[in-house]
């Protein structure tokens, strides 16, 4: 663990800042764990004394796991090693309870080998489980309690009413018996109707402070941007951005706000605004990991966010880390009237995200989860915020040649069908 994760913290903070930055892209993609994997290390620390070769051991090791801790056995167990597949956040739990984790063993099983959050508190089914694994229960124990609540369903959140998932553990950790988790969690299911309440204030502050008039984004627009290139000048694609800068701030929607945090705001990205989606940029790129495409920050994640609406962690907690990382740099260009980053700058970002997230109760950056060493290759680029946008424009520029090509197979299929 230790290992692996020394040698992507040193890979991330030289990769950006390459002159072949493409392709060790592409050679990184390739470096990060399946889960599977991760599931291998887990495994050999608890107790499997098979072939670490052999998938039928492994799997039939966690088969027996289930089986002995009365839990039914996955279906889609054998396509965790045949086909990589990632696990959902149930099966996660139920192999917590098989390996009898403990609450803290668990949190950390979550992070390292799921790459996910930790325990969601604000979640009845995640309660009970935190209830039950502190106190030695087993599965089909935690399941009786949850048979026991009346569901809520996630519903907006309103911001004057918000209950924080550290307070909820903290009377979590008072109630000492079944019974009265049971009593607790049905006298106040008002406070389970939505979840990732911290991080979607911090989500709403750092975005007023980047989207109000003269905020970060429409200082940046009218000084600074666009961003200068990897050879020091400014890219030619971006020319259509001095009339852009020209513009009044009631124009500076927020998919323009968006599409300039990224990037990708200008004449020569102008198409983008066609579907308002940046989704065909993340499609089948062989220099993209395939979690850092999964939830990427998109203008739907961040309107339902500001709205208070119900999201998933990893789709709050990657915009919560895009949002911060834009925050400081541009920020700190301003302050300083450029780009270039200096040495004591990076660690001071480093902190600024992982406060955020520790706030609100997600993982800290972790060089082992392809979104975070994404990021962290930016903040030790030269040029932070520029190595970014760069990296973005290169997906959009990949997006435009397989669309290219797909456009002209289909012109000659259709020249063949006519012949």
């Amino acid at each position: 663990m230790g290992a692996y994760t020394d040698f992507l913290t040193d890979k991330s903070a030289r990769i950006l800042d390459a002159e072949d930055y493409l392709e060790e892209l592409k050679e990184a993609a390739a470096l990060f764990r399946t889960f599977d994997e991760a599931l291998d290390t887990f495994l050999m620390a608890h107790g499997f004394a098979g072939d670490p070769d052999s998938a039928e051991e492994k799997t039939a090791f966690l088969a027996e796991k289930f089986r002995a801790a009365d839990i039914p056995v996955p279906r889609d167990i054998g396509a965790w090693y045949s086909k990589h597949k990632q696990i959902a956040r149930k099966t996660a739990f139920q192999l917590c309870f098989a390996f009898r984790l403990t609450v803290a063993e668990a949190a950390d099983f979550l992070r390292r080998v799921c790459l996910s959050r930790g325990f969601d508190c604000h979640l009845q089914e995640e309660a009970v489980y935190f209830f039950a694994l502190k106190n030695g229960l087993g599965y089909l124990q935690a399941e009786a309690i949850l048979s026991q609540i009346s569901p809520v369903k996630p519903a907006r959140m309103e911001t004057g009413d918000i209950v924080y998932t550290s307070l909820i553990a903290d009377e979590l950790d008072a109630i000492d018996t079944a019974e009265a988790l049971v009593a607790w969690l049905n006298g106040n299911a008002e406070r389970f109707g939505y979840n990732n309440a911290t991080a979607c204030e911090l989500i709403r502050a750092i975005w007023e402070s980047i989207a109000k008039e003269d905020g970060i984004a429409a200082r940046e627009k009218r000084k600074l941007y666009p961003a200068i290139g990897r050879d020091g000048e400014a890219p030619p694609e971006h020319g259509g951005e001095k009339r852009q800068r020209e513009r009044s701030r009631a124009d500076h929607s927020a998919w323009e706000i968006f599409l300039q945090i990224l990037g990708l705001s200008g004449d020569g990205t102008a198409e983008l605004n066609r579907d308002r989606s940046i989704q065909p940029l993340l499609k089948n790129c062989a220099w993209l990991h395939p979690f850092v495409s999964d939830a990427f920050p998109d203008r739907d994640g961040l309107n339902k966010i500001l709205r208070g609406e119900h999201m998933s962690h990893e789709r709050v907690r990657k915009l919560l880390i895009l949002l911060a990382f834009y925050r400081f740099w541009a920020g700190r260009a301003l302050g300083q009237g450029g780009y270039e980053a200096a040495e004591t700058d990076r660690d001071r970002c480093v902190c600024e995200i992982n406060d955020c997230l520790l706030d609100a109760g997600y993982p800290l950056l972790y060089p082992g989860n392809p979104y975070d060493f994404l990021f962290l290759g930016a903040i030790h680029a030269g040029y932070p915020l520029v190595a970014f946008r760069d990296y973005m424009r290169e997906l959009y520029y990949e997006a435009k040649k397989h669309e290219k090509t797909r456009t002209i197979k289909a012109e000659h299929r259709a020249l063949c069908h006519q012949l």
